[in-house]
């Protein structure tokens, strides 16, 4: 149980700037959708709280334990996803499940960072180029399901994950240059196989706009832009945006929500959004430097990565600096899997935090 001692580990500027966040993702969606879709993201909320405040009970070393079984059920997911999921707008990635609709490419961020961290923790070799290789394939067996069903998105947020925890383990720099010829030669059978129509003209818009105007390729990235420029310093107004009250604006309560944010508060207070992210990853950060146990610094490592990249891709999708993909602001945006995956990342950086001591019994593991 979690006696007073542990709890005295909590970190509550970790908690109270995604609280923060997730207030904020409340009143925009509210803007963007609808009173119905808040109250479907509240009781996401409620479920994600009643999974956090759960793991919190369960040391963290003992969730790790099991990681390569999560591994496995998460491919095995995967792959029934691309079988007997449900078809939407050309993308099969969510199962069926009556009231809801799951995604495991979401829970699969999480298991890739404790499966990795199991890997990796007590590698006396991990300078190795084998350990690396190891590493990788971890990754890209997931990473080319996902790109399968397609969800470009998701896929882009395994790289980052790989890349931050076999960095801060010690691998050598010269194997990760050998990483660059290999990405290179992956290229064209990215392009001419795994990406659909859509996703390339999504590309060919994000590198040249002007040619695809309005209805074109260039749609989504030009509406986003056009609502956070229309924002201002102070904004329209909180339900007064113009291309989101009009329904302009594409996907405006999930992938671009922080369009809307921008339009109806403005440059000013958006920072605010910013700020709390900052802080969030701060904390995270923080808790990594002062714990002295391997396997949690690279849980820590790898969930900073993850939410990271994340928001930045949505920041940088959103405001014309990467192309469209269908990826989430964390926390904010609308989306169950996608919140609950939050929470559970989130109860594992606190769960860290909250136990912060030296384990050395390898044998644990085996």
């Amino acid at each position: 149980m979690l006696n007073k001692r542990l709890f005295r580990g909590f970190d509550w500027l970790v908690f109270i700037s995604i609280c923060g966040l997730f207030t904020i993702g409340l009143f925009f969606i509210w803007s963007a959708a609808s009173q119905g879709h808040v109250l479907k993201q509240l009781i996401w909320m409620g479920l994600g709280l009643g999974v956090f405040f759960g793991l919190l009970y369960l040391d963290y070393l003992s969730i790790v334990r099991y990681a390569y079984i999560y591994y496995l059920l998460g491919i095995l997911a995967l792959v029934a996803v691309l079988l007997m999921g449900t078809s939407v707008r050309g993308s099969r990635r969510w199962f069926d499940l009556g009231p809801v609709h799951l995604q495991p490419s979401e829970f699969l961020k999480i298991i890739l960072v404790l499966a990795l961290a199991k890997y990796l923790m007590y590698k006396d070799s991990y300078k190795k180029l084998h350990v690396l290789a190891v590493s990788l394939a971890f990754t890209l067996v997931p990473l080319a399901l996902i790109f399968m069903e397609p969800d470009l998105g998701t896929g882009m947020i395994l790289p980052p994950i790989f890349f931050a925890m076999v960095f801060v383990t010690g691998a050598r720099i010269k194997h990760f240059v050998l990483l660059v010829p290999m990405a290179l030669a992956s290229l064209p059978l990215m392009w001419f196989i795994l990406l659909r129509g859509y996703q390339k003209d999504r590309v060919f818009g994000f590198l040249w706009p002007n040619a695809n105007q309005d209805w074109g390729a260039a749609y989504h990235r030009l509406q986003g832009l056009i609502a956070i420029g229309s924002g201002g310093v102070l904004g329209q107004g909180w339900g007064k945006g113009v291309q989101t009250q009009l329904g302009v604006l594409p996907e405006p309560h999930t992938d671009f929500i922080f369009a809307v944010i921008a339009e109806e508060w403005g440059f000013l207070r958006t920072l605010l959004v910013i700020l709390l992210y900052v802080t969030f990853l701060a904390g995270t950060l923080g808790i990594a430097r002062r714990t002295r146990e391997p396997v949690g610094r690279l849980i820590l490592t790898g969930l900073a990565a993850m939410f990271a990249s994340q928001g930045l891709i949505n920041m940088a999708m959103v405001l014309g600096l990467a192309p469209i993909t269908g990826i989430n602001l964390p926390f904010v945006s609308y989306g169950g899997s996608s919140l609950l995956t939050s929470f559970i990342a989130l109860s594992l950086i606190i769960n860290v935090g909250m136990r912060n001591k030296v384990n050395l019994a390898r044998e644990d593991f085996c």
